[in-house]
Protein backbone atom coordinates (compact mmCIF):
# COMPACT_ATOMS: atom_id res chain seq x y z
CA UNK A 1 0.00 0.00 0.00
CA UNK A 2 1.13 3.59 -0.67
CA UNK A 3 0.71 7.14 0.00
CA UNK A 4 0.40 9.91 -2.04
CA UNK A 5 4.23 11.03 -3.28
CA UNK A 6 6.61 12.27 -1.07
CA UNK A 7 4.85 10.45 2.00
CA UNK A 8 5.86 7.14 3.25
CA UNK A 9 4.57 3.85 1.77
CA UNK A 10 2.60 1.27 3.66
CA UNK A 11 2.30 -2.49 3.02
CA UNK A 12 -1.08 -3.74 3.76
CA UNK A 13 -0.52 -5.79 6.87
CA UNK A 14 0.79 -2.39 8.32
CA UNK A 15 -2.04 -0.29 6.98
CA UNK A 16 -4.22 -2.53 8.33
CA UNK A 17 -2.39 -2.26 11.89
CA UNK A 18 -2.13 0.89 12.71
CA UNK A 19 -3.79 3.45 10.08
CA UNK A 20 -1.87 6.54 11.13
CA UNK A 21 -2.57 8.44 7.78
CA UNK A 22 -6.63 8.71 6.35
CA UNK A 23 -7.31 6.51 3.83
CA UNK A 24 -8.24 9.17 1.29
CA UNK A 25 -4.13 10.24 1.96
CA UNK A 26 -3.28 6.27 0.51
CA UNK A 27 -2.80 4.67 -2.48
CA UNK A 28 -4.59 1.23 -3.80
CA UNK A 29 -2.34 -1.27 -4.40
CA UNK A 30 -2.07 -3.54 -7.65
CA UNK A 31 -4.29 -6.60 -7.12
CA UNK A 32 -1.84 -8.36 -9.45
CA UNK A 33 -0.03 -10.00 -6.92
CA UNK A 34 -1.82 -11.28 -3.37
CA UNK A 35 -4.46 -9.03 -2.50
CA UNK A 36 -5.16 -9.47 1.46
CA UNK A 37 -9.16 -9.94 2.50
CA UNK A 38 -10.27 -8.37 5.11
CA UNK A 39 -12.68 -10.19 7.56
CA UNK A 40 -16.28 -9.37 6.50
CA UNK A 41 -17.18 -9.02 10.43
CA UNK A 42 -18.69 -5.55 10.72
CA UNK A 43 -16.25 -5.49 14.03
CA UNK A 44 -13.24 -5.80 12.57
CA UNK A 45 -14.06 -3.31 10.14
CA UNK A 46 -15.41 -0.52 12.33
CA UNK A 47 -11.53 1.14 12.19
CA UNK A 48 -12.26 1.24 8.45
CA UNK A 49 -15.83 1.90 8.10
CA UNK A 50 -15.26 5.11 10.82
CA UNK A 51 -13.35 6.55 8.27
CA UNK A 52 -15.98 6.50 5.92
CA UNK A 53 -19.57 7.26 8.10
CA UNK A 54 -21.70 7.65 5.04
CA UNK A 55 -21.41 3.93 3.87
CA UNK A 56 -22.80 0.49 4.67
CA UNK A 57 -21.41 -2.56 5.06
CA UNK A 58 -23.82 -5.03 2.89
CA UNK A 59 -23.77 -8.52 1.51
CA UNK A 60 -24.95 -9.59 -1.68
CA UNK A 61 -25.04 -13.33 -1.16
CA UNK A 62 -21.86 -14.26 0.14
CA UNK A 63 -19.71 -11.40 -0.94
CA UNK A 64 -19.05 -7.98 1.59
CA UNK A 65 -19.78 -5.01 0.33
CA UNK A 66 -19.34 -1.69 0.81
CA UNK A 67 -22.07 1.05 -0.43
CA UNK A 68 -23.22 4.67 -0.28
CA UNK A 69 -26.29 6.31 -2.26
CA UNK A 70 -26.65 9.85 -3.08
CA UNK A 71 -29.27 11.72 -5.26
CA UNK A 72 -28.38 13.73 -7.28
CA UNK A 73 -29.39 17.44 -7.91
CA UNK A 74 -30.57 15.99 -12.19
CA UNK A 75 -29.96 13.03 -14.15
CA UNK A 76 -26.75 14.77 -16.01
CA UNK A 77 -25.54 15.75 -12.68
CA UNK A 78 -25.16 12.05 -12.07
CA UNK A 79 -23.98 11.07 -15.17
CA UNK A 80 -21.25 14.02 -14.35
CA UNK A 81 -20.51 12.43 -10.89
CA UNK A 82 -19.88 9.36 -12.99
CA UNK A 83 -17.43 10.58 -14.62
CA UNK A 84 -15.63 12.28 -11.38
CA UNK A 85 -15.76 8.82 -10.05
CA UNK A 86 -14.18 7.15 -13.19
CA UNK A 87 -11.39 9.48 -12.75
CA UNK A 88 -10.58 8.94 -9.08
CA UNK A 89 -10.89 4.69 -10.07
CA UNK A 90 -8.71 5.01 -12.94
CA UNK A 91 -6.20 6.82 -10.85
CA UNK A 92 -6.23 4.10 -8.08
CA UNK A 93 -6.58 1.26 -10.62
CA UNK A 94 -9.56 0.10 -8.86
CA UNK A 95 -13.09 0.34 -9.67
CA UNK A 96 -16.71 0.71 -8.32
CA UNK A 97 -19.94 -0.78 -9.44
CA UNK A 98 -21.76 1.73 -10.59
CA UNK A 99 -25.73 2.65 -10.93
CA UNK A 100 -28.07 5.22 -11.55
CA UNK A 101 -31.66 4.88 -10.93
CA UNK A 102 -35.14 6.79 -11.60
CA UNK A 103 -32.84 9.58 -13.05
CA UNK A 104 -31.62 11.21 -9.48
CA UNK A 105 -30.35 8.03 -7.47
CA UNK A 106 -26.92 7.23 -7.72
CA UNK A 107 -25.58 3.86 -5.75
CA UNK A 108 -21.86 3.24 -5.50
CA UNK A 109 -21.03 -0.42 -4.26
CA UNK A 110 -17.04 -1.02 -3.87
CA UNK A 111 -15.23 -4.28 -3.42
CA UNK A 112 -12.46 -6.29 -4.68
CA UNK A 113 -13.68 -8.53 -7.23
CA UNK A 114 -10.68 -10.68 -7.20
CA UNK A 115 -11.06 -11.60 -4.18
CA UNK A 116 -15.14 -11.87 -3.77
CA UNK A 117 -14.72 -9.41 -0.79
CA UNK A 118 -13.34 -6.28 0.68
CA UNK A 119 -10.24 -4.90 0.62
CA UNK A 120 -8.23 -2.26 2.45
CA UNK A 121 -8.20 -0.63 -1.50
CA UNK A 122 -12.06 -1.08 -1.46
CA UNK A 123 -12.14 1.59 1.94
CA UNK A 124 -9.40 3.92 -0.25
CA UNK A 125 -11.05 4.27 -2.56
CA UNK A 126 -14.62 5.27 -0.98
CA UNK A 127 -12.84 7.62 1.16
CA UNK A 128 -11.50 9.25 -1.90
CA UNK A 129 -14.60 9.09 -3.55
CA UNK A 130 -16.10 10.99 -0.39
CA UNK A 131 -13.75 13.53 -1.10
CA UNK A 132 -15.75 14.43 -4.52
CA UNK A 133 -17.93 17.10 -3.51
CA UNK A 134 -21.25 15.95 -5.94
CA UNK A 135 -24.47 18.44 -6.92
CA UNK A 136 -26.60 16.75 -4.30
CA UNK A 137 -30.72 17.34 -4.47
CA UNK A 138 -32.39 19.36 -2.27
CA UNK A 139 -34.28 16.04 -0.67
CA UNK A 140 -30.51 14.15 -0.27
CA UNK A 141 -30.29 12.51 3.49
CA UNK A 142 -27.10 11.43 5.00
CA UNK A 143 -27.22 8.18 6.52
CA UNK A 144 -27.90 9.84 9.79
CA UNK A 145 -30.91 11.73 8.63
CA UNK A 146 -31.99 8.24 6.66
CA UNK A 147 -31.91 6.47 10.11
CA UNK A 148 -33.66 8.83 11.40
CA UNK A 149 -37.03 8.87 8.95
Amino acid sequence: MQQAAGAPSLSCKESRVGMSQGLAELKCSACSGEVERLSSDAKDLEKYLAEIPEWDLIKEGDVPKIQREYRMKNFNVGIEFFGNIRDVAEAEKHHPDLYLEGYQRVTVKIYTHKVQGLTVNDFILAAKIDKLEPKLSKYHKSKAQRKES
